[in-house]
């Protein structure tokens, strides 16, 4: 947040919580522009950045224009757009409607920079193994 550019606008929080500990308030920050830093890099706190758009191609446009991939959400009454969405987003995990579940059943783990492979899942044994066929006549 210390590093926001001058046309970034604070909404909501922006600020520790507390004097221990590393806590800080949710926040909302908007007037963002594709290309800052904010916008390019992972947040991992509770930081949510707001872009507005002219229509869902630029939607998708902005969204897959980063470098890193670990989930994104799509917020819509509308489930054939939210569907449309997420197919077109690069993402490793779309919510829709919800932003962060995790179930074990359900893959997890991200596209582009945020990672390599799944985890969660039977998908996540197959980082960890190599298949091999070997195949023999037992006629003789």
């Amino acid at each position: 947040i210390e590093r926001l550019p001058a046309h970034a606008k604070v909404e909501a929080g922006g600020h520790r919580v507390g004097d221990k500990g590393y806590f800080y308030a949710p926040t909302v920050v908007s007037g963002l522009r594709q290309d800052d830093e904010i916008v390019q890099h992972e947040v991992f706190g509770p930081v949510i950045t707001v872009q507005s758009f002219t229509d869902e191609a630029q939607a998708v446009e902005y969204a897959n224009g980063v470098e890193y991939a670990l989930a994104s959400s799509v917020w819509t009454k509308d489930h054939a757009r939210a569907m449309r969405m997420s197919k077109k987003l690069d993402f490793g995990c779309v919510w829709i409607n919800t932003h962060i579940p995790l179930v074990a059943e359900m893959p997890h783990g991200g596209f582009k920079k945020s990672g390599y492979g799944k985890d969660l899942s039977a998908y996540g044994f197959e980082d960890y193994t190599r298949i091999k066929h070997v195949m023999t006549s037992l006629d003789d």
